[in-house]
């Protein structure tokens, strides 16, 4: 049987340095399929096992404190509402009249959008009913926490899958090249109630664990024809193949008292895994005919 028939293209590359060899290769596995991934993370979570995992890190907070889980709906919100009554200032004077309505006599608040920050983004002046309390400030829909947007934005990005060479298995002393396959950015436009998100995501960089207990990290995704990344494996073995990708955004938000705006969302980390067998590659001479 010829090897080089059926050997990926790293293999051939063994194949043309070393001449004649003989590879010990009765113990390759038939080629896996891919490891199973549940479906992309709706807006209200959903996501399990170790295939397709998602963090979130808010802006200005590390990959550790920072974390926010995609189950947890009480993460950072970008922006906050604030209501500022007519005797504080803002946009409204201090003795307004105003109608709230069929004639219903009100008071002008100012409606104020912060960021994260504190720093007001937007104010805009709305008429507030009075009653016999006192003013009936109007009900605001909450504004979606940062995770709560990406896990809107994930549900149009596919999950990640690993891309390697050789396959099915792996070669000690060889190259191992690696990628991640999918794409590297997408256009995402989608809503959260009354909250619309429009803008690009993009893959920022990936970190490969080989179960060596290194890693090999890439600055982009990489592809089949130009990887990302190499290692090259010392000992055979049943590894656990992990890489990690950082996605950033360009997102737009708009929503209720607040126009479209650039808004920094942080960084969604997505991961994926499989196993992937590595054996010994030994080189054997052979006499040349005649000798």
């Amino acid at each position: 049987m010829d090897v080089s028939e059926f050997a990926g293209p790293v293999v051939k590359r063994l194949l043309l340095s070393l001449g004649v060899v003989s590879l010990l290769l009765a113990s390759f596995a038939p080629a896996a399929s891919d490891p199973g991934v549940v479906n992309p993370p709706g807006a209200s979570g959903g996501v399990g096992g170790d295939s397709f995992w998602v963090g979130i890190v808010a802006p200005g907070q590390d990959g550790g404190s920072g974390n926010v889980s995609t189950g947890d709906a009480n993460g950072p919100a970008p922006y906050r509402y604030v209501w500022l009554p007519p005797t504080t200032g803002g946009l409204a004077p201090i003795d307004p009249v105003c109608d709230a309505g069929s004639g219903t006599p009100g008071q002008p608040y100012t409606l104020v959008v912060q960021d994260l920050t504190g720093n007001i983004v937007n104010m805009e002046a709305r008429c507030v009913a009075t009653g016999p309390a006192g003013p009936v400030l109007p009900a605001l829909p909450p504004v979606p926490s940062i995770g709560e947007i990406w896990r809107a934005a994930l549900r149009q990005i596919p999950p990640p899958k690993i891309g390697i060479n050789p396959r099915p298995t792996g070669l000690t002393g060889l190259e191992t090249w690696l990628w991640y396959e999918g794409p590297e950015e997408l256009q995402v436009s989608t809503s959260i109630g009354p909250w619309t998100v429009t803008g690009t995501a993009r893959v920022q960089d990936v970190t490969f664990e080989m179960g060596e207990g290194r890693t090999a990290k890439a600055d982009r995704a990489g592809s089949e024809s130009d990887p990302a990344a190499r290692y090259v494996y010392e000992t055979k073995g049943e590894y656990r193949v992990v890489a990690t990708a950082r996605w950033g955004a360009d997102f737009v938000l708009t929503g209720p008292g607040l126009p479209p705006r650039p808004t920094p969302m942080g960084v969604a980390v997505l991961r994926s895994s499989e196993d992937y067998p590595v054996q010994e590659v030994r080189g054997l001479l052979v006499p040349e005919r005649g000798a």
